[in-house]
């Protein structure tokens, strides 16, 4: 998140609000408690003024001394009890309980996030607000606040019990905040600029670091690992230059602040001074002045101090209500079911975020209800944006998509979902059983349903081979099977989730041989009775389908069976010939 201007403070305490969540009353509370404490802070060093006048006057009035001293104990007795208070929302584990709620509306927002904006960001930022985000906002929190109060509320107390005892000293004491607000403006503004900075470079450098280990072993074939991986060493080159170009712009309006608050005090004591010479202001009540004035100033040297962490929880509360803001892609009333399994496409038009030019123009088409429809063309053409669509990733702009009669703008998520299962050229699986991996479509599958898929899919010896069986570990990513077997636990994963329709990405595309026929077998077993989607890239294997569509830039410019396309001698017709052609000079290679 990148912003121009520091957030001041009642917006800090909006997104702080919005960022806690149901411990609001909680936060509202320590606030209401901080706010007593530093009234009560000021009032007791206000009342040095009378407190020390009546210790030093010609006649000393003991008794009178002695209940300002009363009275000021009794107030600080408040101001200590309210401080526990207040700071009773850190100790009693609401921070604990904040982070945890966090990341929990973090991980909704994720899981209803539209596909779309969800891919705008780098894995690195998603982790950064997971983790350091979500800590920076929790741990300062309290502490922010009683900054913020104190800053507020000693000051202005201050300011009024010296102005019933001597309007020009309250004068000084008020000249102190215009002087200050120019350098504060500055040095909030200049740790904006370098913590936006910083947080950029830091998620450029978290996702290159989680690129590089998981492409490492393609690295190592290259050697390209260590000195020689430039994209990693260019990310921790910016986040360092990043640092010391903050670290240098950052000092000068420490050091003009400082210079300051030095100023004031000093032009306190010789106004102050000569009012004393004047005979208009007595010695005692300069030196009660300039007593408050230092305790005036505490505040405010120990807010330049630490103004950093103003930034860090102002950027991460940011960053963080960012997400939790995005809307789901919303679900037209009323809500329907479909009843059927067939799917319509009718004059949709999409446009991604971002772009002026259309990826998919007026494309009309009918899949009915278990048929096979094939999508071919060039790379880039719109294929995926069309399967991505139909389990809307993103809203059309123009035209409609159904399935069984019903828009799917008027599906929740979950009913939509629920009609289909997916085999991708790349087979995402966790780190974690083989068993787990293959239940996660149906998690109330028994073992034995599990294993039935698992036969269905043409997996069950590999697995029976693992060291552990169907309770093997495979890895990140499921880097310990082989590209095919990965294809057939994905494949096994979708038999088991039994859905009507069946969107494949051409999952045999990078398999050898061997490996092809067996995941072939598979997804014969999967597609058996269901509506079938299939982007190919093998024009062999989509031979059968009841219907091929040609697509380019967008476009359907074909359509019609294999035969019908190859008599018409045009784009399917020219992809077909120059397959064939490799084919051929294949064999003469071999």
């Amino acid at each position: 998140m990148s912003r121009k201007s520091y957030t001041p403070f009642r917006e800090l305490y909006r997104l702080a609000l919005a960022a806690i969540g149901e411990k609001q009353a909680n936060y509202k509370e320590s606030v209401r408690w901080f706010i007593v404490t530093y009234i009560a802070q000021g009032i007791a060093f206000g009342l040095f003024y009378p407190l020390l006048k009546s210790i030093f006057a010609e006649t000393p009035d003991t008794k009178k001394t002695l209940m300002l001293f009363g009275i000021m104990a009794a107030v600080t007795v408040l101001s200590l009890y309210a401080k526990w208070k207040g700071h009773g929302f850190d100790f009693s584990g609401n921070i604990v309980d904040i982070a945890h709620d966090m990341r929990t509306r973090l991980g909704v927002s994720l899981r209803r996030m539209p596909l779309e904006k969800l891919s705008t960001y780098k894995t690195g930022e998603l982790n950064a607000i997971f983790s350091n985000n979500v800590e920076e906002s929790g741990l300062t929190l309290g502490i922010i606040t009683a900054m913020i109060v104190e800053l507020i509320f000693v000051p202005l107390t201050m300011v009024v019990v010296t102005l019933f005892v001597d309007w020009r000293l309250a004068l000084f004491m008020v000249v102190l905040f215009p002087l200050a607000i120019p350098l504060y403006d500055r040095i909030r503004n200049t740790n904006v600029a370098e913590k936006s900075a910083f947080n950029r470079a830091n998620a450029d450098l978290e996702a290159g670091f989680i690129e590089y280990i998981q492409g490492l072993p393609v690295l190592r074939a290259a050697n390209r690992t260590g000195a020689n991986e430039e994209k990693l060493q260019d990310a921790i080159k910016k986040a360092r230059s990043t640092q010391v170009s903050g670290l240098y712009r950052t000092q000068i309006p420490y050091f003009l602040m400082g210079i300051l608050i030095q100023a004031v005090l000093l032009l306190l004591l010789f106004f102050g001074a000569g009012f004393v010479l004047e005979d208009t202001l007595t010695l005692v009540t300069l030196a009660a002045c300039i007593t408050v004035v230092v305790r005036l100033v505490e505040p405010l040297s120990l807010f330049v101090a630490v103004i950093n962490l103003f930034e860090t929880t102002d950027i991460a509360l940011g960053r963080i209500n960012e997400v939790l803001e995005i809307e789901p892609l919303a679900v037209h009333e009323p809500a329907d079911n479909s009843v059927g399994h067939d799917i319509r496409f009718d004059g949709v038009d999409f446009t991604y975020e971002g772009q002026s030019e259309k990826t998919i123009k007026n494309l009309s088409f009918h899949t009915p209800e278990r048929t096979m429809t094939a999508i071919v063309g060039h790379s880039g053409c719109g294929k995926t944006t069309l399967t991505k669509l139909l389990m809307r990733y993103a809203d059309v702009q123009q035209g409609s998509i159904r399935i069984g009669g019903v828009d799917i703008r008027y599906m929740t998520q979950e009913d939509l979902m629920s009609h289909f299962s997916m085999v991708f050229q790349d087979v995402y699986l966790f780190d974690d059983t083989v068993m787990n991996n293959i239940r996660m479509n149906n998690p109330n599958a028994t073992d034995e349903e599990v294993k039935q898929a698992v036969r269905a899919a043409h997996c069950h010896e590999f697995i029976a081979r693992l060291p552990e069986g169907y309770q093997t570990t495979i890895g990140d990513i499921g880097g310990s099977l082989s590209g095919g077997e990965r294809q057939r636990i994905s494949i096994a994963r979708a038999i088991l989730k039994d859905a009507p329709i069946v969107i494949l990405d051409e999952p045999t595309a990078a398999l050898d041989t061997e490996s092809e026929v067996s995941v072939q077998q598979a997804i014969d077993k999967l597609v058996e009775n269901r509506t079938v989607i299939v982007i190919a890239h093998r024009l062999s294997t989509i031979v059968g389908a009841d219907r091929i569509l040609v697509m380019d830039s967008g476009e359907i410019i074909e359509q019609g069976r294999h035969r019908e396309l190859m008599a018409l001698e045009g784009k399917y017709y020219a992809m077909w010939a120059a397959q064939q052609r490799a084919k051929a000079w294949s064999v003469v290679e071999d």
